[in-house]
């Protein structure tokens, strides 16, 4: 009796390890999602490509020019109910 009491209760700790497992895993791959496409939006920067990026994720394009030849482009997305990803680049002429 009591090794089955034992038995339910490292199986109920397996069930609750697995399940932060899956939600670790789910998050960071949407984490990786987000810096992928962050990455594919500073590829084809000025021509953007809004099909890259899944419904109700947002995204924001900003540029700020650092000299006559060069600037600083940066691309913020916020996965759904995630943190905001950011990824910049410097383009010069």
């Amino acid at each position: 009796m009591v090794a089955v009491v034992l038995l339910a209760i490292i199986l109920v700790g397996f069930i609750n390890y697995q399940q932060v497992l899956l939600n670790k895993y789910h998050y960071l791959s949407i984490k990786l999602s987000a810096n992928q496409i962050a990455y594919q939006l500073l590829d084809s920067y000025p021509q953007i490509n809004n099909q890259l990026l899944p419904p109700d994720w947002q995204y924001n394009i900003d540029s700020k020019s650092l000299d006559f030849h060069c600037k600083m482009v940066v691309v913020s997305i916020i996965p759904l109910q995630h943190k905001k990803i950011m990824q910049q680049r410097l383009f010069c002429n």
